[in-house]
Parts: C-alpha cells; sequence; structure tokens
C-alpha cells in the first residue's frame, strides 16, 4: 500500500537500497502481479464457461485487460531539475495516458460484456461489483483498475 511505498521511497533516499537491488524487487513485483493477473484470468474464463463462439471476444478481451508497459521512470533528481510549468505539463501528460488506458479497458470490457449470455453477465457482474476481493477483505486501492473487470475471487 501507500505506507509500503513511502517507506522504501524513504529508504531508497537515505540510500539503504542499492539501484540494482531496487531494479530486482520491481521486477520481482511486476512478475508476482503478472502470475496474479493471468491467474485471475483463467479463474474468470472456468466461471463464464464460455461457448466456442465467444472465444474471440475472450482474446480481444484478455489482450486489452494485459497490464500496461511500464516505461522508464523519469528519477527524482531528474524531476527536481523541472520548473514547476514543465512538472505541471509532465503530470497532465501522464494523466492524459492513464485516462487512454481507462477508456481502451472499458471499451473493451462493454464489447466483452455484450458478447455474453444475460447468467454469464451476472456472474461477470457479481465478480465486479465485489471489486474483485472476497469477503472479509477490505476494496478499493489504486489497483483495483475503477472496477472495470473482475478481480480474484
Amino acid at each position: 500500500g501507500l505506507g509500503r511505498r513511502r517507506g522504501r521511497q524513504q529508504q531508497q533516499q537515505r540510500g539503504r537500497m542499492d539501484p540494482a537491488q531496487f531494479q530486482q524487487r520491481m521486477e520481482q513485483r511486476q512478475q508476482r502481479m503478472a502470475e496474479h493477473h493471468a491467474k485471475r484470468q483463467a479463474e474468470l474464463k472456468a466461471q463464464l464457461k464460455l461457448t466456442p463462439a465467444q472465444e474471440g471476444a475472450w482474446n480481444q478481451y484478455t489482450s486489452a485487460m494485459q497490464p500496461p508497459a511500464k516505461g522508464p521512470r523519469m528519477d527524482r533528481a531528474e524531476f527536481d531539475k523541472l520548473t514547476t510549468p514543465q512538472r505541471i505539463d509532465r503530470m497532465q501528460q501522464r494523466s492524459a495516458e492513464r485516462q487512454a488506458q481507462m477508456k481502451q479497458r472499458g471499451d473493451a470490457v462493454k464489447a466483452f460484456y455484450a458478447q455474453l449470455t444475460p447468467e454469464q453477465q451476472k456472474v461477470y457482474d457479481e465478480r465486479a461489483m465485489r471489486g474483485g476481493r472476497g469477503e472479509g477483505q477490505r476494496g478499493g486501492g489504486r489497483h483495483g483498475h475503477h472496477g472495470m473487470g473482475p478481480g480474484p475471487r
């Protein structure tokens, strides 16, 4: 969560974690997230009981729902060199990129959903409405993708 992220940032700023170690941890985290995403997609597909005629729509949906590739991040020293207007432009650019990704995912969910039977839509809705979290767990958070698409069950 946010607290853990701040802790890592503070550690990095104090020089406790060398860049190679930080990079390795980030790669491991991305690998775990990719595995978790694949598992959720497999569970969803099994629960939806798709017909052969729906496979094409499923493939388009899962392709669009892949986590976006992470580009190189601007390091803090580089960001600090920017003027305030440049920083604002940079933040607006990143916001526009996230909005475009969110729209692409939303469009993919709507197109896939339209191919489902009413019973399949009900299964999909139950997963999406719970935010992809099991009972007794808190939902929300930054990585919930704003309810677009079901998460783990």
